[in-house]
């Protein structure tokens, strides 16, 4: 197993946890470059999502095409949990959640099965089952994220160079097809990463 994370005491905790479980820890990393202009290929990269340089879901697509990687992140919104399986993470687990839980979690993995604890898993359904960004057109993915960000329609319409009452139609469709009120716009946003 190799560590990927920037805090050195974070790494110490975690290399003494491993190692009181029966894992070797094979090599430790502050950066996900250094682990991937490293040719020793453990079985397992316990990763960190926020690097220096480049960042853990960036990383992950490469990492996982030579060892299974575990996120071990402080993000637990379902858009970082989302985003790091479809980036081939086999695990996912909160910072908050590390005792035995992160021995649980490699034993999955080393049956073959992805891991995920239950408390990440009710947001993860929760959010699989909304209407995603995905759903929307360019045009109203930006109207949204503007207006999520803080500014008023019509600073949003300056923004992207259209007028006021397009961009009320773009937000008018947007809010019907996510079938979600004007109130609850900005925390939509946040969620599906628009803001």
């Amino acid at each position: 197993m190799s560590l990927i994370e920037d805090h050195s005491i974070v790494r110490s905790g975690l290399r003494l946890l491993l190692e009181s479980g029966g894992h070797e820890v094979l090599a430790e990393y502050e950066r996900a470059e250094e682990a991937l202009a490293d040719p020793k290929t453990p079985d397992v990269y316990l990763l960190d999502l926020n690097l220096p340089g480049m960042g853990g879901l960036e990383a992950l697509p490469e990492l996982s095409n030579r060892a299974m990687v575990l996120v071990l992140s402080m993000h637990e919104e379902p858009l970082y949990v989302s985003e790091a399986f479809k980036r081939g993470a086999r695990g996912y687990l909160s910072k908050r959640a590390v005792d035995v839980t992160l021995l649980d979690a490699l034993s999955s993995l080393a049956r073959g099965e992805r891991y995920l604890p239950p408390e990440l898993a009710v947001g993860l359904a929760d959010y699989v089952s909304e209407p995603g960004p995905e759903e929307l057109s360019e045009r109203e993915r930006a109207v949204i994220a503007a207006l999520a960000s803080g500014l008023s329609l019509k600073q949003a319409a300056a923004r992207l160079g259209i007028s006021h009452k397009t961009a009320s139609t773009y937000k008018q469709r947007a809010l019907a097809k996510l079938g979600i009120k004007s109130s609850d716009l900005v925390r939509w946003a946040r969620d599906h990463g628009l803001a």
